[in-house]
């Protein structure tokens, strides 16, 4: 299955900078992570400097399957607001999951320091909001319950660039990067560690469990043993897992050129809507838009390259409307990229960083969700002790059985 399809902004705007072997020999570590998206770096890096050593493989090529069409906002708020969040797992676990999101985004800056390469990361403003009257009072209830729980949130009624009738502001509570340059630098910091190894063009075919290690047999019928196994490879994963919470969604995107006039607002922030889906906002350092949503659930239709086609264009007509009723001070938006990325997400948006039942020593960081690069970076960091028997209480919010 093609996971995106459509003029890639990130694709077109950044080159290939390492190519990598692919394995040609049996090898044995101490972890194999499945995965050379944003994900599997993340893990990777988390695990190396704890002392394991770690092999990564990909089947394709570093970067270039969902993350490579990822919008790329590291926000701390979640597609499910605080208040609806509390409703389902409770106050204190739903408070965690934000604060998890705010620490994670640090994490990623921090790792962002030690590239030589630029990002475009950039720590911004976050923003919730709407412009209809009567979901007034749901914001001022999300923006107390943000408030209450320690954050630096302002209630807004207007603002400058954006069309709302209400609003939260959460200072430096979200980021901007460019997925695929982090992943490129990332893996490249990690290649120069002498306890990892990368390839890329490797596909794992068949994968054996037992209390011991675990044996993955590629493509080209070599070798990886391992003490422990972590999927990192997003849609790719759930064909390991029974009853999976997720499922699979379609999202669109569309990029604009660079719009002068931006350059007399402060768009130093994310936004999200409070619809549902929401649509979100981002811009880039040289300011063009970058505007998602739309998403429908997937179906075996868009396997049709006829159908998907239909349905992007009106999509992306949607997303376009929508974007000019939401920036009300800017009359000309020319779009000079649209694409669409098929996507999994669970039913309270949240991640599965788990022990996969039935695969002994295999486990999982799947950020599924529009905090995809957050959750993966959440999940690195609780499984690095987690493969060694340590388990953390806040790992239970993110079962896969939950």
């Amino acid at each position: 299955m093609q996971l995106n399809s459509g003029k890639l902004f990130w694709k077109d705007k950044s080159k290939i900078k390492k190519i990598y072997p692919y394995l040609s020999h049996d090898i044995s570590c101490d972890v194999v992570v499945i995965g050379g998206g944003i994900a599997g770096a993340l893990t990777t890096y988390f695990l190396a400097n704890e002392g394991a050593n770690v092999v990564v493989v990909e089947k394709n090529i570093i970067g270039y399957g969902n993350t490579i069409a990822d919008s790329a906002m590291l926000e701390y708020q979640l597609e499910s607001q605080m208040s609806k969040l509390e409703k389902s797992i409770g106050k204190t676990q739903a408070n965690r999951i934000y604060k998890l999101c705010l620490d994670a985004i640090l994490k990623i800056e921090n790792i962002n320091k030690k590239f030589k390469q630029s990002t475009g990361f950039s720590r911004q403003d976050n923003i919730l909001f709407n412009n209809k009257l009567m979901q007034k009072s749901a914001i001022a209830k999300e923006y107390e319950l943000r408030k209450n729980a320690g954050f630096d949130a302002v209630y807004i009624d207007s603002h400058s660039l954006i069309n709302l009738n209400s609003g939260i502001v959460t200072k430096s509570a979200s980021a901007i990067i460019n997925p695929y340059n982090f992943t490129q630098g990332l893996f490249e910091y990690l290649d120069n560690m002498e306890n990892v190894k990368i390839f890329e063009n490797t596909k794992v075919q068949d994968i054996k469990c037992t209390l011991d290690e675990v044996e993955c047999r590629t493509n080209n019928n070599f070798k990886i043993s391992a003490d422990k196994l972590i999927f990192a490879s997003g849609i790719e994963t759930l064909k390991y897992i029974e009853n999976s919470p997720a499922e699979l969604y379609k999202t669109f995107t569309i990029v604009s050129k660079p719009i002068e006039k931006l350059k007399n607002f402060n768009t130093n922030f994310t936004a999200r809507d409070s619809l549902e889906p929401s649509h979100s906002l981002r811009f880039t350092l040289n300011n063009r838009i970058i505007y998602t949503g739309e998403e429908v659930k997937f179906t075996d239709k868009f396997l049709d390259k006829k159908y998907l086609n239909a349905v992007s264009s009106d999509k992306y007509k949607k997303l376009f409307n929508s974007l000019q009723k939401t920036l009300y001070n800017i009359d000309d938006i020319p779009i000079e990229y649209a694409f669409n990325s098929t996507v999994a997400n669970t039913k309270d948006s949240l991640p599965i960083i788990d022990e996969i039942p039935n695969m002994q020593n295999c486990f999982c960081n799947l950020g599924f969700g529009s905090n995809g690069i957050l959750y993966s970076a959440i999940g690195a960091d609780m499984l690095r002790n987690a493969i060694k028997g340590l388990y953390t209480k806040d790992m239970n919010m993110f079962r896969i059985n939950r």
